[in-house]
């Protein structure tokens, strides 16, 4: 009985070695999303737009930063406040953001974007090295939203991890998920048009819709690439 139980609490304790489910570091700048995505509605791909056509989701630059913070140079939003309750200053962010810049508010014209730091973003969201995720995939051809894998981001003032990011939590996805399969003049993913068996049994009443287990996402050499 003891090397059971023992066993079994070891094993459970290992399966969640390096799964960082709330993790949540703290960064050089305290950027809220829920401010930029939430109060003020910026898109996620304005930021992050290689996640429409890359494997990753990328960091913005401090440029893209810029395109907006060169005018708004103070914080007038709501109480910005970090994980401990304590109130943040959110002008002194911004000028933390000039600093990396190199921008000088009293002479905007003379900034040189050149000259520019990259700021040292702590990374949340990390997968084994044997995973392949691509971003692209999931977002313009799944139609899937940023909320699914990351949480409310449009609520969170300090990101963290939402989700576990297992292997059974992708296939799990991956066995509920349903794809834009139904092809014909009007609509549907053309790439599975090439699924001529699935066509069949979805005419024939066998299958009434199509999951990404079914295309192939679910065995272990699979979803490793694609999920």
């Amino acid at each position: 009985m003891f090397f059971i139980i023992g066993g079994y609490f070891t094993t459970k304790g290992l399966v969640n070695v390096n799964r960082q489910i709330n993790y949540e570091p703290t960064q050089p700048i305290f950027y809220s999303h829920k401010v930029h995505a939430g109060v003020n509605q910026i898109n996620c791909l304005y930021c992050h737009g290689n996640a429409w056509e890359s494997k990753t989701a990328a960091i913005p630059s401090v440029n893209v930063c810029m395109n907006c913070h060169k005018t708004i140079q103070k914080y007038g939003g709501p109480e910005l406040k970090d994980r401990n309750g304590n109130v943040v200053d959110g002008t002194r962010e911004i000028q933390k953001l000039y600093e990396y810049a190199g921008f000088n508010p009293a002479q905007p014209d003379a900034w040189d974007p050149s000259k520019a730091k990259p700021i040292e973003w702590v990374k949340i969201h990390n997968l084994p090295d044997h995973v392949y995720f691509n971003h692209s995939q999931h977002v313009r051809v799944g139609n899937v939203q940023c909320q699914t894998c990351h949480g409310d981001i449009t609520g969170m003032d300090e990101v963290y991890q939402f989700s576990e990011l297992s292997m059974g939590w992708c296939v799990n996805c991956h066995r509920q998920t349903k794809v834009n399969f139904n092809v014909d003049s009007t609509g549907g993913n053309q790439f599975y048009s090439i699924y001529e068996k699935f066509h069949n049994d979805i005419k024939s009443g066998k299958m009434d819709s199509v999951t990404v287990k079914d295309i192939g996402a679910w065995s272990v050499k699979n979803v490793t690439i694609n999920s």
